[in-house]
């Protein structure tokens, strides 16, 4: 008998919520807002090594997810939506402890919030409609970028580095975050279009 291929093994999955939540891929996006959580309590709460290590694993998920969907061809529509989910838990709790500590301006926070409402009104309102907006190369650097200046930020402000190279790394980690902004922009230009082109095609 012949092995059973990853494709004819995705076919034979019955589908489904309980059976998509199940793969690893999605596992692991749930287990990324679960760490993120416990990443911002231990920081908050003094344990800023060990907080900012966890933190830096829950990043790291976030390319394994997308390698492992792809690898073990258990790319869901579930898995997309839990995706973008864990990126904004991640990215919106690292961004309020860094205003917290006076890391960031608040205007940061205020940019990011207003382009993820935007692009996730235009999702919600292409969905409705039987229709999707696929994430986008910059959106993807975007998430890269963020989650970068976070590891400088905050390695700074924990002690992990000191003396002139702590101011280099934190302003590293900032140039980063404007990079982010810009790219997150960028990206939101891009869904934009995206939504305007079935919107007229719907009116």
């Amino acid at each position: 008998m012949a092995p059973q291929t990853a494709e004819q093994g995705s076919a034979d999955r019955a589908p489904g919520f309980w059976t998509d939540i199940r793969t690893v891929p999605n596992l692991m996006s749930i287990s990324r807002i679960l760490i993120t959580l416990l990443s911002a309590g231990l920081y908050l709460t003094g344990y800023r090594a060990a907080g900012l290590i966890i933190g830096a694993a829950a990043g790291v998920t976030d390319i394994l997810d997308g390698w492992l969907a792809r690898k073990l061809n258990q790319s869901t529509e579930l898995g997309a939506i839990l995706d973008r989910l864990s990126d904004l838990v991640l990215e919106t709790v690292a961004l309020t402890c860094a205003l917290y500590y006076n890391l960031l301006p608040p205007s940061f926070l205020i940019i990011y919030l207003i382009r993820e409402w935007i692009v996730i009104s235009a999702r919600q309102y292409v969905a409705e409609r039987g229709h999707s907006i696929p994430s986008s190369f910059l959106g993807k650097r975007k998430t890269n970028l963020v989650l970068g200046s976070f590891v400088g930020i905050f390695a700074a402000h924990a002690g992990l580095v000191s003396g002139e190279a702590a101011e280099i790394v934190y302003k590293t980690g900032y140039m980063l975050m404007v990079g982010g902004l810009v790219a997150s922009y960028l990206s939101g230009i891009i869904y934009l279009r995206s939504f305007i082109e079935i919107y007229d095609t719907n009116s």
